[in-house]
């Protein structure tokens, strides 16, 4: 990898992820490679000299990611080739999703560099109302009422009706989002050598309806009903659109997962969901 470039997505107005960023940047080129710094990125004086890029036209083919599980989820959200692989440096309070600790950035950099990493590639949503398609879901589709209004939906998994729900919401959820909304909303930890999705009605007033867990290959088509409420459609917290009475949303695997290089994500998975986000205050 020595003469390649790297590219470079920092999350903004952090001291913390100003201070890691550099340390990413001087482990970089000390090893020998160029840095891009992604447009909404280059806020930081000290970025300002790199040349930059655009996730939607130009990624590079390697990206680095400092800051936290939004910085991420974000990137992914605009980053749709499949081909980029994505490093995750935490600088952030709980950043689940990137596995790079601040005091192991030189190291990690070098493992990167000399491919001493698994590659590990997660499912993600296409979400469309009506004939729109909406960015890429890394970690979740929620629906969601406005002003904390009852909402009427129906559910379908491959045309056969799941649920009939009067409630806030629904949540569809991937493997990876399943220690997300999900799970504050009672739904469960999904394993992540499960390729999975999950429904989560949220506060129904049909109190007998439960979290449903589906192959990842469903698809998934959720229809406001009439006399529903408005209600928003929120992608992994990032992207939000209003859908009214009469609107239908289709949800399917898409072909282009999230690429992540990982250094020791999985040895013991279980404890970094109890350590890092059931022990989270």
């Amino acid at each position: 990898m020595t003469g390649e470039i790297i590219g470079l997505v920092v999350k903004p107005n952090s001291m913390l992820a100003e201070e890691t960023a550099r340390r990413v940047v001087d482990a970089l080129e000390k090893n020998g490679l160029g840095v891009l710094v992604e447009e909404k990125s280059a806020g930081y004086g000290f970025l300002e000299r790199y040349p930059k890029f655009n996730l939607e036209d130009n990624p590079p083919k390697w990206i680095i990611v400092v800051g936290g599980d939004g910085t991420l989820l974000r990137t992914f959200q605009s980053l749709c080739r499949s081909d980029v692989v994505v490093m995750g440096v935490r600088a952030g309070r709980r950043g689940f999703l990137l596995d790079v600790e601040p005091y192991e950035i030189e190291d990690r950099i070098r493992d990167f560099i000399q491919g001493k990493y698994r590659i590990y590639r997660y499912t993600r949503l296409d979400v469309r109302v009506g004939s729109k398609k909406l960015p890429c879901t890394l970690n979740d589709a929620v629906v969601i009422g406005k002003m904390a209004k009852v909402i009427r939906l129906n559910v379908f998994r491959d045309g056969e009706r799941i649920y009939s729900i009067d409630g806030d919401g629904l949540i569809v959820s991937t493997t990876v989002g399943s220690t997300a909304y999900n799970l504050s909303a009672g739904g469960p930890i999904i394993d992540p050598g499960l390729d999975a999705v999950s429904l989560v009605p949220m506060n129904p007033v049909q109190i007998q309806l439960r979290p449903v867990v589906l192959p990842a290959s469903s698809k998934i088509r959720i229809e406001l009903r009439p006399a529903s409420n408005e209600a928003w459609l929120i992608l992994d917290g990032q992207y939000t659109m209003d859908v009214y009475e009469g609107d239908i949303i289709d949800i399917e695997k898409s072909p282009t997962p999230a690429v992540m290089a990982r250094f020791k994500w999985w040895e013991n998975y279980y404890e970094r969901v109890f350590a890092r986000i059931l022990s989270y205050w």
